[in-house]
Protein backbone atom coordinates (compact mmCIF):
# COMPACT_ATOMS: atom_id res chain seq x y z
CA UNK A 1 0.00 0.00 0.00
CA UNK A 2 2.86 2.62 0.87
CA UNK A 3 4.63 1.68 -2.76
CA UNK A 4 1.45 2.16 -4.29
CA UNK A 5 1.17 5.53 -2.42
CA UNK A 6 4.40 6.64 -3.36
CA UNK A 7 4.12 5.76 -6.81
CA UNK A 8 0.74 7.61 -7.18
CA UNK A 9 2.72 10.70 -5.39
CA UNK A 10 5.81 10.58 -7.75
CA UNK A 11 3.31 10.55 -10.97
CA UNK A 12 1.77 13.49 -9.60
CA UNK A 13 4.39 15.16 -9.12
CA UNK A 14 5.83 14.67 -12.57
CA UNK A 15 3.25 15.22 -14.08
CA UNK A 16 3.03 18.70 -12.14
CA UNK A 17 6.53 19.64 -13.36
CA UNK A 18 6.20 17.82 -16.64
CA UNK A 19 2.89 20.97 -16.90
CA UNK A 20 5.51 24.06 -15.32
CA UNK A 21 7.83 23.13 -18.55
CA UNK A 22 5.38 23.60 -21.04
CA UNK A 23 3.96 26.31 -19.70
CA UNK A 24 7.72 27.89 -19.67
CA UNK A 25 8.34 27.24 -22.76
CA UNK A 26 4.70 28.64 -24.02
CA UNK A 27 5.74 31.84 -22.80
CA UNK A 28 9.15 31.96 -23.74
CA UNK A 29 7.73 31.34 -27.24
CA UNK A 30 4.82 33.89 -26.58
CA UNK A 31 8.04 36.32 -25.15
CA UNK A 32 10.32 36.31 -28.31
CA UNK A 33 7.00 36.16 -31.04
CA UNK A 34 6.28 39.74 -28.87
CA UNK A 35 9.59 41.21 -28.86
CA UNK A 36 10.08 39.83 -32.88
CA UNK A 37 6.66 41.40 -33.63
CA UNK A 38 8.05 44.78 -31.20
CA UNK A 39 10.98 44.90 -33.72
CA UNK A 40 9.22 44.83 -36.64
CA UNK A 41 6.77 47.42 -36.09
CA UNK A 42 9.33 49.93 -34.69
CA UNK A 43 11.10 48.97 -38.07
CA UNK A 44 8.23 50.12 -40.03
CA UNK A 45 8.02 53.10 -37.92
CA UNK A 46 11.35 54.38 -38.77
CA UNK A 47 11.22 53.52 -43.04
CA UNK A 48 7.73 55.13 -42.74
CA UNK A 49 9.11 58.63 -40.89
CA UNK A 50 12.24 58.11 -43.51
CA UNK A 51 10.38 58.20 -46.59
CA UNK A 52 8.22 60.95 -45.17
CA UNK A 53 11.48 62.87 -44.36
CA UNK A 54 12.34 62.62 -47.92
CA UNK A 55 9.32 63.28 -49.43
CA UNK A 56 6.86 65.07 -47.66
CA UNK A 57 3.44 65.12 -48.57
CA UNK A 58 0.18 64.36 -47.06
CA UNK A 59 0.15 60.52 -48.05
CA UNK A 60 3.68 60.03 -46.11
CA UNK A 61 2.41 62.02 -43.25
CA UNK A 62 -0.59 60.12 -43.35
CA UNK A 63 1.15 56.50 -43.06
CA UNK A 64 3.23 57.66 -40.61
CA UNK A 65 0.72 58.25 -38.14
CA UNK A 66 -1.44 55.32 -39.07
CA UNK A 67 1.85 52.82 -38.25
CA UNK A 68 2.69 54.80 -35.35
CA UNK A 69 -1.13 54.69 -34.18
CA UNK A 70 -0.93 50.43 -35.32
CA UNK A 71 2.35 49.82 -33.20
CA UNK A 72 1.30 51.83 -30.33
CA UNK A 73 -2.12 49.62 -30.03
CA UNK A 74 -0.18 46.31 -30.27
CA UNK A 75 1.60 47.63 -27.19
CA UNK A 76 -1.29 48.15 -25.32
CA UNK A 77 -2.76 44.63 -26.43
CA UNK A 78 0.89 43.39 -25.28
CA UNK A 79 1.54 41.11 -22.74
CA UNK A 80 3.44 43.03 -20.18
CA UNK A 81 4.22 40.35 -17.45
CA UNK A 82 4.90 36.81 -17.21
CA UNK A 83 4.27 34.16 -14.77
CA UNK A 84 8.21 33.31 -14.11
CA UNK A 85 9.43 36.54 -12.67
CA UNK A 86 13.05 36.44 -15.12
CA UNK A 87 11.01 36.87 -18.03
CA UNK A 88 11.15 39.93 -18.44
CA UNK A 89 12.31 40.79 -21.56
CA UNK A 90 8.76 42.25 -23.10
CA UNK A 91 8.14 44.29 -20.43
CA UNK A 92 11.52 45.83 -20.65
CA UNK A 93 10.75 46.33 -24.48
CA UNK A 94 7.61 48.09 -23.71
CA UNK A 95 8.99 50.49 -21.53
CA UNK A 96 11.55 51.31 -24.15
CA UNK A 97 9.39 51.73 -26.87
CA UNK A 98 6.19 53.21 -25.95
CA UNK A 99 7.62 56.40 -24.56
CA UNK A 100 9.60 56.98 -27.94
CA UNK A 101 6.63 56.29 -30.39
CA UNK A 102 4.40 58.73 -28.12
CA UNK A 103 7.07 61.19 -28.38
CA UNK A 104 7.27 60.69 -32.43
CA UNK A 105 3.13 60.31 -32.58
CA UNK A 106 3.15 64.07 -30.57
CA UNK A 107 6.20 65.36 -32.40
CA UNK A 108 4.62 64.49 -36.18
CA UNK A 109 1.03 65.53 -35.26
CA UNK A 110 1.33 68.80 -33.25
CA UNK A 111 5.29 69.67 -33.99
CA UNK A 112 7.82 71.18 -31.45
CA UNK A 113 7.83 74.60 -29.73
CA UNK A 114 8.61 76.82 -32.19
CA UNK A 115 8.78 74.61 -35.19
CA UNK A 116 5.59 72.79 -37.22
CA UNK A 117 5.31 68.99 -37.48
CA UNK A 118 6.46 69.16 -41.23
CA UNK A 119 9.49 71.23 -40.86
CA UNK A 120 12.82 69.52 -41.29
CA UNK A 121 14.38 70.07 -37.36
CA UNK A 122 11.32 67.57 -36.40
CA UNK A 123 11.36 64.91 -38.96
CA UNK A 124 15.23 64.67 -38.00
CA UNK A 125 14.83 64.93 -34.52
CA UNK A 126 12.17 62.03 -34.68
CA UNK A 127 14.39 59.60 -36.70
CA UNK A 128 17.33 60.43 -34.15
CA UNK A 129 15.13 59.57 -31.37
CA UNK A 130 13.97 56.13 -32.80
CA UNK A 131 17.38 55.57 -33.78
CA UNK A 132 18.78 56.03 -30.12
CA UNK A 133 16.49 53.08 -28.85
CA UNK A 134 17.21 50.72 -32.00
CA UNK A 135 19.86 49.28 -30.50
CA UNK A 136 18.67 48.90 -26.92
CA UNK A 137 15.35 47.12 -28.18
CA UNK A 138 17.96 44.59 -30.00
CA UNK A 139 20.42 44.07 -27.15
CA UNK A 140 16.55 43.58 -25.29
CA UNK A 141 15.56 40.40 -28.08
CA UNK A 142 19.08 39.05 -27.26
CA UNK A 143 19.39 38.84 -23.67
CA UNK A 144 15.49 37.65 -23.83
CA UNK A 145 16.93 34.28 -26.10
CA UNK A 146 19.77 34.31 -23.28
CA UNK A 147 17.61 33.74 -20.57
CA UNK A 148 14.95 31.69 -22.34
CA UNK A 149 18.09 29.11 -22.92
CA UNK A 150 18.95 29.24 -19.20
CA UNK A 151 15.67 28.39 -18.20
CA UNK A 152 15.05 25.87 -20.15
CA UNK A 153 18.79 24.39 -19.43
CA UNK A 154 17.61 25.08 -15.66
CA UNK A 155 14.60 23.21 -16.03
CA UNK A 156 15.82 19.95 -17.60
CA UNK A 157 18.55 19.85 -15.15
CA UNK A 158 15.80 20.24 -11.90
CA UNK A 159 13.62 17.56 -14.22
CA UNK A 160 17.00 15.30 -13.87
CA UNK A 161 17.45 15.56 -10.52
CA UNK A 162 13.86 15.28 -9.93
CA UNK A 163 13.76 11.60 -11.32
CA UNK A 164 16.38 10.40 -9.66
CA UNK A 165 14.91 11.83 -6.03
CA UNK A 166 11.60 9.28 -7.20
CA UNK A 167 13.33 6.58 -7.99
CA UNK A 168 15.56 6.54 -4.56
CA UNK A 169 12.37 7.12 -2.95
CA UNK A 170 10.08 4.34 -4.53
CA UNK A 171 13.23 1.93 -3.63
CA UNK A 172 13.16 3.12 0.00
CA UNK A 173 9.57 2.56 0.12
CA UNK A 174 9.88 -1.07 -1.25
CA UNK A 175 12.86 -1.46 1.64
CA UNK A 176 9.79 -0.23 4.44
CA UNK A 177 7.55 -2.52 2.55
CA UNK A 178 10.18 -5.59 3.49
CA UNK A 179 10.88 -4.44 6.82
CA UNK A 180 6.81 -4.38 7.71
CA UNK A 181 5.97 -7.55 6.60
CA UNK A 182 8.93 -8.96 9.03
CA UNK A 183 7.11 -6.80 11.90
CA UNK A 184 4.10 -8.52 11.08
CA UNK A 185 5.40 -12.05 10.99
CA UNK A 186 7.33 -11.33 14.31
CA UNK A 187 3.75 -9.98 15.75
CA UNK A 188 2.74 -12.83 15.39
CA UNK A 189 4.58 -14.99 17.39
CA UNK A 190 4.33 -12.20 19.91
CA UNK A 191 0.74 -12.32 20.05
CA UNK A 192 0.73 -16.38 20.24
CA UNK A 193 3.37 -15.20 24.03
CA UNK A 194 0.92 -12.74 24.67
CA UNK A 195 -2.17 -15.38 24.99
CA UNK A 196 0.15 -17.64 27.13
CA UNK A 197 1.33 -14.31 29.57
CA UNK A 198 -2.55 -13.05 29.78
CA UNK A 199 -3.60 -16.07 31.70
CA UNK A 200 -0.70 -15.57 34.07
CA UNK A 201 -1.44 -11.30 34.39
CA UNK A 202 -5.45 -12.54 35.04
CA UNK A 203 -4.62 -14.25 38.53
CA UNK A 204 -2.19 -11.50 39.15
CA UNK A 205 -4.96 -8.62 38.61
CA UNK A 206 -7.72 -10.66 40.77
CA UNK A 207 -5.09 -9.93 43.39
CA UNK A 208 -4.68 -6.13 42.23
CA UNK A 209 -8.00 -5.54 42.58
CA UNK A 210 -8.18 -7.09 46.14
CA UNK A 211 -5.40 -5.07 47.42
CA UNK A 212 -7.20 -2.24 45.21
CA UNK A 213 -10.19 -2.34 46.94
CA UNK A 214 -8.99 -2.53 50.60
CA UNK A 215 -6.91 0.74 49.54
CA UNK A 216 -9.80 2.57 48.20
CA UNK A 217 -11.92 2.28 51.26
CA UNK A 218 -8.86 3.70 53.07
CA UNK A 219 -8.36 6.65 50.90
CA UNK A 220 -12.61 6.80 51.25
CA UNK A 221 -12.02 7.61 54.88
CA UNK A 222 -9.30 9.50 54.35
CA UNK A 223 -11.61 11.65 51.80
CA UNK A 224 -14.46 12.04 54.11
CA UNK A 225 -11.58 13.29 56.83
CA UNK A 226 -10.37 15.85 54.37
CA UNK A 227 -14.44 16.86 53.51
CA UNK A 228 -14.83 17.75 57.35
CA UNK A 229 -11.56 19.29 57.43
CA UNK A 230 -12.51 21.80 54.71
CA UNK A 231 -16.44 22.09 55.61
CA UNK A 232 -14.20 23.10 59.06
CA UNK A 233 -12.34 25.56 57.86
CA UNK A 234 -15.09 27.43 56.41
CA UNK A 235 -16.52 30.37 57.99
CA UNK A 236 -20.10 30.16 56.84
CA UNK A 237 -22.15 27.71 58.44
CA UNK A 238 -22.86 24.44 56.38
CA UNK A 239 -25.07 21.77 56.03
CA UNK A 240 -25.56 18.24 53.32
CA UNK A 241 -28.86 17.12 52.75
CA UNK A 242 -30.19 14.61 51.25
CA UNK A 243 -32.77 14.52 48.29
CA UNK A 244 -35.55 14.48 51.28
CA UNK A 245 -33.95 17.63 53.07
CA UNK A 246 -32.38 15.99 55.61
CA UNK A 247 -29.21 16.92 57.07
CA UNK A 248 -26.28 14.29 56.56
CA UNK A 249 -23.22 16.71 57.62
CA UNK A 250 -22.86 19.79 58.87
CA UNK A 251 -19.35 21.94 59.62
CA UNK A 252 -18.90 23.04 63.11
CA UNK A 253 -19.88 26.72 62.88
CA UNK A 254 -23.04 25.56 61.47
CA UNK A 255 -22.85 23.19 64.50
CA UNK A 256 -22.57 26.66 66.33
CA UNK A 257 -25.51 27.93 65.17
CA UNK A 258 -28.11 25.38 65.40
CA UNK A 259 -26.68 24.38 69.00
CA UNK A 260 -27.43 28.27 70.47
CA UNK A 261 -30.67 27.84 70.80
CA UNK A 262 -31.75 24.05 70.97
CA UNK A 263 -29.37 22.33 72.71
CA UNK A 264 -30.66 18.90 71.57
CA UNK A 265 -29.28 20.16 68.09
CA UNK A 266 -25.84 19.95 69.72
CA UNK A 267 -24.31 17.76 66.95
CA UNK A 268 -26.01 19.89 64.17
CA UNK A 269 -29.10 18.42 63.76
CA UNK A 270 -27.43 15.66 61.63
CA UNK A 271 -30.85 13.25 60.75
CA UNK A 272 -32.83 15.51 61.49
CA UNK A 273 -35.02 17.55 58.58
CA UNK A 274 -33.61 20.83 58.09
CA UNK A 275 -36.33 23.16 58.87
CA UNK A 276 -37.24 21.94 62.27
CA UNK A 277 -33.07 22.49 63.06
CA UNK A 278 -33.08 25.90 60.72
CA UNK A 279 -35.83 27.29 62.15
CA UNK A 280 -35.07 26.75 65.91
CA UNK A 281 -32.01 29.26 65.28
CA UNK A 282 -34.77 32.06 65.33
CA UNK A 283 -34.50 34.64 67.49
CA UNK A 284 -37.25 37.28 66.66
CA UNK A 285 -40.31 37.21 64.39
CA UNK A 286 -38.63 38.95 62.06
CA UNK A 287 -35.69 36.18 61.62
CA UNK A 288 -38.47 33.84 61.93
CA UNK A 289 -40.22 35.32 58.79
CA UNK A 290 -37.19 35.62 56.48
CA UNK A 291 -36.07 31.84 57.23
CA UNK A 292 -39.80 30.72 56.49
CA UNK A 293 -39.47 32.96 52.94
CA UNK A 294 -35.82 31.13 52.59
CA UNK A 295 -36.99 27.63 53.52
CA UNK A 296 -39.60 27.75 50.87
CA UNK A 297 -37.20 28.49 47.94
CA UNK A 298 -35.40 25.81 49.56
CA UNK A 299 -38.07 23.17 49.16
CA UNK A 300 -38.29 24.81 45.35
CA UNK A 301 -34.52 23.14 45.03
CA UNK A 302 -35.06 20.26 46.75
CA UNK A 303 -38.12 19.20 44.45
CA UNK A 304 -35.90 19.81 41.47
CA UNK A 305 -37.78 22.92 40.53
CA UNK A 306 -34.67 25.13 40.68
CA UNK A 307 -30.67 23.99 40.55
CA UNK A 308 -29.80 27.14 43.00
CA UNK A 309 -30.84 29.69 45.17
CA UNK A 310 -30.61 32.44 47.34
CA UNK A 311 -32.09 34.56 49.73
CA UNK A 312 -31.40 37.52 52.18
CA UNK A 313 -33.38 38.64 54.86
CA UNK A 314 -33.53 40.40 58.05
CA UNK A 315 -32.95 39.54 61.55
CA UNK A 316 -32.38 42.88 63.61
CA UNK A 317 -31.54 42.00 67.01
CA UNK A 318 -32.30 45.02 69.47
CA UNK A 319 -30.15 48.49 67.76
CA UNK A 320 -28.07 45.87 65.74
CA UNK A 321 -28.75 45.90 62.21
CA UNK A 322 -28.42 42.13 60.91
CA UNK A 323 -28.91 40.72 57.57
CA UNK A 324 -28.58 36.67 56.67
CA UNK A 325 -28.26 35.23 53.39
CA UNK A 326 -29.24 31.39 53.09
CA UNK A 327 -28.08 29.80 49.60
CA UNK A 328 -28.24 26.10 48.36
CA UNK A 329 -26.28 24.49 45.40
CA UNK A 330 -26.86 20.54 44.26
CA UNK A 331 -25.05 17.75 43.29
CA UNK A 332 -25.62 14.23 42.50
CA UNK A 333 -24.13 11.07 43.75
CA UNK A 334 -24.96 7.06 43.24
CA UNK A 335 -27.33 7.67 45.95
CA UNK A 336 -29.17 10.22 44.36
CA UNK A 337 -29.51 14.59 44.44
CA UNK A 338 -28.12 15.93 47.10
CA UNK A 339 -27.85 20.00 48.43
CA UNK A 340 -25.32 22.47 50.12
CA UNK A 341 -27.03 24.74 52.41
CA UNK A 342 -24.65 28.12 53.10
CA UNK A 343 -26.00 30.43 55.98
CA UNK A 344 -23.91 33.51 55.81
CA UNK A 345 -23.64 37.09 57.90
CA UNK A 346 -23.72 39.33 55.48
CA UNK A 347 -24.51 42.13 57.63
CA UNK A 348 -21.24 44.24 56.27
CA UNK A 349 -22.10 43.65 52.92
CA UNK A 350 -25.25 45.24 53.47
CA UNK A 351 -23.83 48.40 55.50
CA UNK A 352 -21.37 49.20 52.50
CA UNK A 353 -24.92 49.13 49.92
CA UNK A 354 -26.49 51.16 52.76
CA UNK A 355 -23.76 53.72 52.13
CA UNK A 356 -23.53 53.28 48.59
CA UNK A 357 -27.25 54.09 48.98
CA UNK A 358 -26.51 57.32 50.44
CA UNK A 359 -24.06 58.45 48.40
CA UNK A 360 -26.40 57.80 45.24
CA UNK A 361 -28.71 60.46 47.26
CA UNK A 362 -25.68 62.93 47.40
CA UNK A 363 -25.61 62.56 43.98
CA UNK A 364 -29.59 62.84 43.27
CA UNK A 365 -29.01 66.04 45.45
CA UNK A 366 -26.57 67.31 43.11
CA UNK A 367 -28.40 66.37 40.10
CA UNK A 368 -31.83 68.17 41.97
CA UNK A 369 -29.92 71.45 42.40
CA UNK A 370 -28.99 71.60 38.86
CA UNK A 371 -32.49 71.31 38.15
CA UNK A 372 -33.79 73.70 40.17
CA UNK A 373 -31.03 75.96 39.28
CA UNK A 374 -31.53 76.18 35.74
CA UNK A 375 -35.02 77.57 36.77
CA UNK A 376 -34.57 79.09 40.03
CA UNK A 377 -31.55 81.11 38.19
CA UNK A 378 -33.53 83.23 35.97
CA UNK A 379 -36.48 83.25 38.60
CA UNK A 380 -35.80 83.73 42.13
CA UNK A 381 -33.47 86.82 41.66
CA UNK A 382 -35.49 88.58 39.16
CA UNK A 383 -39.01 87.76 41.00
CA UNK A 384 -38.54 88.08 44.70
CA UNK A 385 -37.95 91.91 45.23
CA UNK A 386 -40.28 92.71 42.93
CA UNK A 387 -43.06 90.29 44.30
CA UNK A 388 -42.05 91.63 48.11
CA UNK A 389 -42.78 95.52 46.73
CA UNK A 390 -46.11 94.17 45.00
CA UNK A 391 -47.34 92.50 48.37
CA UNK A 392 -46.77 95.70 50.39
CA UNK A 393 -48.05 98.32 47.81
CA UNK A 394 -51.06 95.76 47.34
CA UNK A 395 -51.34 95.88 50.91
CA UNK A 396 -51.16 99.69 51.05
CA UNK A 397 -53.88 100.64 47.96
CA UNK A 398 -56.29 97.92 49.60
CA UNK A 399 -56.32 100.01 53.09
CA UNK A 400 -56.36 103.81 51.09
CA UNK A 401 -59.16 101.59 48.73
CA UNK A 402 -61.14 100.57 51.27
CA UNK A 403 -60.82 104.18 53.34
CA UNK A 404 -61.76 105.84 50.05
CA UNK A 405 -64.23 104.63 48.28
CA UNK A 406 -66.46 101.40 48.53
CA UNK A 407 -65.96 100.17 44.46
CA UNK A 408 -65.88 96.82 44.42
CA UNK A 409 -64.33 96.64 40.98
CA UNK A 410 -61.46 98.53 42.17
CA UNK A 411 -61.14 96.42 45.31
CA UNK A 412 -61.05 92.63 43.36
CA UNK A 413 -58.49 94.25 40.84
CA UNK A 414 -56.16 95.34 44.27
CA UNK A 415 -57.10 91.75 45.64
CA UNK A 416 -56.49 89.88 42.64
CA UNK A 417 -52.82 91.25 41.69
CA UNK A 418 -52.23 90.09 45.69
CA UNK A 419 -53.35 86.65 44.99
CA UNK A 420 -51.34 86.88 42.09
CA UNK A 421 -48.31 88.18 43.75
CA UNK A 422 -48.85 85.26 46.43
CA UNK A 423 -49.07 82.55 43.63
CA UNK A 424 -45.55 83.44 42.33
CA UNK A 425 -43.96 83.25 45.89
CA UNK A 426 -45.31 80.22 46.15
CA UNK A 427 -43.55 79.21 43.33
CA UNK A 428 -40.50 80.18 44.52
CA UNK A 429 -40.82 78.73 47.91
CA UNK A 430 -41.15 75.41 45.85
CA UNK A 431 -38.39 76.15 44.28
CA UNK A 432 -36.25 76.42 47.78
CA UNK A 433 -38.34 73.20 48.71
CA UNK A 434 -37.06 71.41 45.75
CA UNK A 435 -33.16 71.93 47.00
CA UNK A 436 -33.38 71.86 50.04
CA UNK A 437 -31.48 68.13 51.31
CA UNK A 438 -33.89 66.31 52.85
CA UNK A 439 -34.14 63.13 50.98
CA UNK A 440 -34.23 60.56 53.78
CA UNK A 441 -37.84 61.57 55.88
CA UNK A 442 -40.92 59.59 54.43
CA UNK A 443 -44.10 60.78 54.77
CA UNK A 444 -48.02 60.03 54.16
CA UNK A 445 -47.82 62.34 51.23
CA UNK A 446 -51.27 63.53 49.01
CA UNK A 447 -49.88 61.96 44.95
CA UNK A 448 -52.34 65.12 43.77
CA UNK A 449 -50.96 67.85 45.66
CA UNK A 450 -47.65 67.09 44.80
CA UNK A 451 -48.31 66.58 41.04
CA UNK A 452 -49.78 70.43 41.33
CA UNK A 453 -47.08 71.61 43.69
CA UNK A 454 -44.51 70.32 40.44
CA UNK A 455 -46.47 71.96 37.71
CA UNK A 456 -46.24 75.14 39.44
CA UNK A 457 -42.29 74.52 39.36
CA UNK A 458 -42.37 73.51 35.50
CA UNK A 459 -45.14 75.64 34.00
CA UNK A 460 -43.34 79.02 33.92
CA UNK A 461 -41.23 77.00 31.29
CA UNK A 462 -44.00 75.33 29.71
CA UNK A 463 -45.75 78.14 28.49
CA UNK A 464 -42.58 79.47 27.72
CA UNK A 465 -41.99 76.93 24.90
CA UNK A 466 -46.11 77.00 24.28
CA UNK A 467 -46.96 73.58 26.28
CA UNK A 468 -50.10 72.91 26.91
CA UNK A 469 -50.12 70.59 30.99
CA UNK A 470 -53.16 68.89 30.59
CA UNK A 471 -53.92 67.51 34.36
CA UNK A 472 -56.23 64.35 34.99
CA UNK A 473 -55.79 63.21 38.39
CA UNK A 474 -58.03 60.70 40.28
CA UNK A 475 -59.36 62.43 43.57
CA UNK A 476 -59.44 60.82 47.10
CA UNK A 477 -55.92 58.92 46.31
CA UNK A 478 -54.39 56.34 49.66
CA UNK A 479 -51.74 58.88 50.94
CA UNK A 480 -48.63 56.35 50.28
CA UNK A 481 -45.50 56.97 52.88
CA UNK A 482 -42.88 58.35 49.99
CA UNK A 483 -40.32 61.02 50.22
CA UNK A 484 -41.86 63.74 48.80
CA UNK A 485 -38.52 66.12 47.46
CA UNK A 486 -37.45 62.35 45.64
CA UNK A 487 -40.26 61.79 43.99
CA UNK A 488 -40.86 65.39 43.17
CA UNK A 489 -37.46 65.56 41.13
CA UNK A 490 -38.72 61.92 39.24
CA UNK A 491 -41.98 64.46 38.45
CA UNK A 492 -40.25 67.34 37.35
CA UNK A 493 -37.31 65.38 35.31
CA UNK A 494 -39.97 63.46 33.47
CA UNK A 495 -42.07 66.69 33.36
CA UNK A 496 -39.14 68.98 31.61
CA UNK A 497 -37.89 66.07 29.06
CA UNK A 498 -41.54 65.97 27.53
CA UNK A 499 -41.66 70.05 27.69
CA UNK A 500 -38.30 70.10 25.55
CA UNK A 501 -38.76 67.42 23.33
CA UNK A 502 -41.94 68.84 21.89
CA UNK A 503 -39.65 72.21 21.99
CA UNK A 504 -36.70 70.56 19.99
CA UNK A 505 -39.08 69.44 17.79
CA UNK A 506 -41.58 71.86 17.38
CA UNK A 507 -44.17 69.49 17.30
CA UNK A 508 -47.67 70.68 15.70
CA UNK A 509 -49.61 69.60 18.69
CA UNK A 510 -47.91 70.51 22.07
CA UNK A 511 -49.83 69.09 25.19
CA UNK A 512 -48.23 67.45 28.23
CA UNK A 513 -50.44 65.36 29.79
CA UNK A 514 -50.53 64.18 33.50
CA UNK A 515 -52.19 61.12 35.29
CA UNK A 516 -52.85 59.52 38.69
CA UNK A 517 -54.72 56.31 38.91
CA UNK A 518 -55.06 52.85 40.87
CA UNK A 519 -54.16 50.11 38.49
CA UNK A 520 -54.54 47.70 41.43
CA UNK A 521 -55.35 48.33 45.53
CA UNK A 522 -51.66 47.50 46.63
CA UNK A 523 -50.44 50.72 44.23
CA UNK A 524 -50.45 54.10 42.95
CA UNK A 525 -49.39 55.08 38.89
CA UNK A 526 -48.92 58.22 37.42
CA UNK A 527 -48.52 58.39 33.78
CA UNK A 528 -46.71 61.57 32.38
CA UNK A 529 -47.14 61.34 28.28
CA UNK A 530 -46.51 63.88 25.66
CA UNK A 531 -47.45 64.52 21.65
CA UNK A 532 -43.18 64.96 21.23
CA UNK A 533 -41.27 62.80 18.38
CA UNK A 534 -41.09 59.60 20.92
CA UNK A 535 -38.06 57.31 21.47
CA UNK A 536 -36.01 56.14 18.77
CA UNK A 537 -36.01 51.78 19.44
CA UNK A 538 -32.36 51.24 19.41
CA UNK A 539 -32.06 53.76 21.68
CA UNK A 540 -34.95 52.74 24.06
CA UNK A 541 -32.93 49.76 24.94
CA UNK A 542 -30.34 51.45 27.45
CA UNK A 543 -32.95 54.56 27.91
CA UNK A 544 -32.32 54.06 32.01
CA UNK A 545 -28.66 53.61 31.76
CA UNK A 546 -26.72 56.27 33.14
CA UNK A 547 -24.67 58.69 30.80
CA UNK A 548 -27.30 57.95 27.83
CA UNK A 549 -28.98 60.95 26.29
CA UNK A 550 -30.78 62.83 23.28
CA UNK A 551 -30.30 66.12 24.57
CA UNK A 552 -27.58 68.84 23.51
CA UNK A 553 -25.75 69.44 26.94
CA UNK A 554 -27.34 66.92 28.95
CA UNK A 555 -25.72 65.02 31.50
CA UNK A 556 -27.75 61.11 30.84
CA UNK A 557 -28.27 60.72 34.59
CA UNK A 558 -31.99 62.41 34.71
CA UNK A 559 -33.61 58.58 33.96
CA UNK A 560 -31.18 56.64 35.89
CA UNK A 561 -31.34 58.22 39.10
CA UNK A 562 -35.30 58.57 38.94
CA UNK A 563 -35.91 55.09 38.15
CA UNK A 564 -33.42 54.16 41.26
CA UNK A 565 -35.58 56.67 43.14
CA UNK A 566 -38.48 54.99 41.89
CA UNK A 567 -37.47 51.34 42.87
CA UNK A 568 -36.00 52.23 46.38
CA UNK A 569 -39.92 53.32 47.35
CA UNK A 570 -40.68 49.78 45.98
CA UNK A 571 -41.83 51.11 42.58
CA UNK A 572 -41.37 50.64 39.04
CA UNK A 573 -40.77 53.13 36.05
CA UNK A 574 -40.85 52.53 32.67
CA UNK A 575 -41.30 54.01 29.34
CA UNK A 576 -45.15 52.09 27.62
CA UNK A 577 -44.06 50.62 24.13
CA UNK A 578 -48.02 50.04 23.66
CA UNK A 579 -48.82 53.87 23.82
CA UNK A 580 -50.61 55.47 20.74
CA UNK A 581 -49.87 58.61 19.32
CA UNK A 582 -47.88 59.91 22.87
CA UNK A 583 -44.76 59.19 24.33
CA UNK A 584 -45.77 57.72 28.08
CA UNK A 585 -43.78 57.31 31.06
CA UNK A 586 -45.51 54.90 33.78
CA UNK A 587 -44.40 54.73 37.80
CA UNK A 588 -46.10 52.95 40.39
CA UNK A 589 -45.34 53.38 43.87
CA UNK A 590 -47.21 51.11 46.51
CA UNK A 591 -48.96 51.62 49.77
CA UNK A 592 -46.74 50.11 52.10
CA UNK A 593 -43.23 50.32 51.59
CA UNK A 594 -41.12 47.22 52.03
Amino acid sequence: MLLSISIGIAAFVYRSTTQVSEALAAEILEQQHDISLLIQDYGSVMLALERHRNGKNDTNKTEVEAIIRSALNKLEKMRSNYSFERLEGASQANTYVKPVLEDVSQWTTEGIYGYSADDPFVLDLSVRRLNDRFSAIQNISLETDIVANELIAEQSSFLKKFRDSMFMLLAGFAALSVTIAALLIRQRNLQAQLAIDQEITAQKLIDAETRGRHNAEEALQGSEQFLRATLDSLPSDIAILDQHGVITAVNTPWKSLVSANEASYADGGIGHHYKSVFKSTAMTDMEKNGINMAAERVDQVLTVQSDDMFYEYPCHRDEKRIWSRVSMSTFNTDEGRHAVLVHEDVSERKRLEERDLRLRAELAHVSRLTTAGELATGLAHELNQPLTAITHNCDAVLSSVRAQTDDPELLDTVNDISEQAQHAGSIIRSMRHLVRKDTTDKVPTDINSLVKETVRLTGPEAREKGVNVILNLTNELPEPVIDPVQIQQVLVNLERNGVEAMWQHNSTVKELTIQTCMPSVSEIEVRISDTGPGVAPEFSKHLFSAFQTTKKGGMGLGLSISRTIVEEHGGRLWIDPDAEGVTMFRFTIPFQQR
